[in-house]
């Protein structure tokens, strides 16, 4: 356990998965007296983040494999061992893999029947089984160890860069309400850190999308339940950082009056104190203070004209922003109680 713990953040665990399936392949094919390359090759694009990736292409890789070594055999054996015999298998392995929607097996069947190609005697049919026998087993152990060694979970991960992206969307929302009056420089400086919000967001999601591949052969109700849980929570995430992005682009426009931005800052402080987190608690006096403290820039706005300013943009987006967090709470009380 100590080993595993000071190796891991060094290497990784699909890295170190990864080097065991190879061993493990090698040491069984010198067992069997069998050729390693193919079992090895197979092992290598057999490891996937998920044990259910692993199975499901792993099922469409062994027969790609045996295309890819009959396709070989069979224009060695017509064409013998030729530039043209190699461009072929090549070919029509990847033809025929592409017409059956075989994509993810292209490449181990493509590696397969070229490099099975010098390797291959006058006896093809003994050779076609003996690398569909290899492939099978690099196939096969690879899946086993990403069944058994440190099977897949993304979630603590997920909590994490959670946390922390939560973490930047409130200082990124405060930046911007104390520029009051933004410089070019500053402005592109912000956007840039959304931008780095989104594809924040984007890792979360791809991960989120791997932990649904867990749940699928794991299939336990809590692990479905916290995944939902969490995928609420960057829904908001990704609602909160649209809003963010809106008031950065108000920034381009008027400068804001001393008093209007004492009052965004004072509503933002009061947003902050009930900010969403996993201990968040509204209370119906906050609501009140926040909606007070905005109502003047609203209110004002109605009766000078129809043009909406800058200051007036900016309350109604802060005011999203606490509905969502009113919104998300709500929810959650409800899950919870239910």
């Amino acid at each position: 356990m100590l080993i595993q713990k000071w190796i891991q953040p060094f290497i990784g665990k699909r890295l170190l998965k990864t080097g065991l399936a190879v061993f493990i392949t090698a040491w069984i094919c010198q067992i069997l007296d069998l050729p390693v390359i193919f079992a090895v090759i197979a092992a290598i694009v057999t490891i996937e983040p998920t044990v259910y990736a692993s199975i499901t292409k792993g099922i469409i890789r062994l027969p790609a494999a045996a295309i890819g070594a009959a396709i070989a055999m069979s224009f060695d054996f017509l064409l013998g061992q030729t530039p043209l015999t190699f461009a072929l298998s090549a070919f029509f392995t990847i033809l025929i893999c592409h017409r059956l929607g075989w994509h993810d097996a292209i490449i181990v069947s493509t590696l397969t029947a070229v490099a099975m190609i010098p390797m291959t005697d006058d006896q093809f049919f003994l050779s076609f089984l003996t690398r569909v026998a290899t492939t099978s087993i690099g196939i096969t152990v690879s899946t086993l160890v990403n069944l058994i060694i440190w099977s897949p979970n993304f979630i603590k991960e997920i909590r994490k860069r959670k946390k922390d992206l939560t973490s930047d969307i409130k200082e990124l929302i405060t930046q911007s309400l104390r520029n009051k009056n933004l410089t070019k420089t500053n402005n592109e400086d912000l956007n840039q850190k959304a931008m780095i919000l989104t594809d924040n967001l984007q890792q979360i999601n791809e991960m989120l999308i791997l932990q649904h591949d867990v749940h699928k052969f794991r299939k336990k109700k809590q692990d479905l339940k916290t995944l939902f849980e969490i995928e609420q929570q960057v829904e908001l995430m990704q609602k909160l950082v649209f809003h963010s992005k809106n008031i950065i682009s108000y920034s381009n426009k008027e400068v804001l009056p001393s008093e209007d931005a004492r009052i965004l800052e004072e509503a933002w402080l009061l947003i902050q104190e009930s900010f969403y987190d996993d201990s968040l608690k509204m209370e119906l006096n906050q609501v009140k203070k926040v909606r007070t403290v905005l109502s003047p820039l609203i209110e004002n706005q109605a009766t000078v004209s129809l043009k909406i300013d800058k200051s007036t943009m900016i309350s109604l987006e802060l005011l999203s922003i606490y509905h969502l967090l009113l919104e998300f709470q709500y929810s959650k009380n409800h899950s919870q109680q239910g």
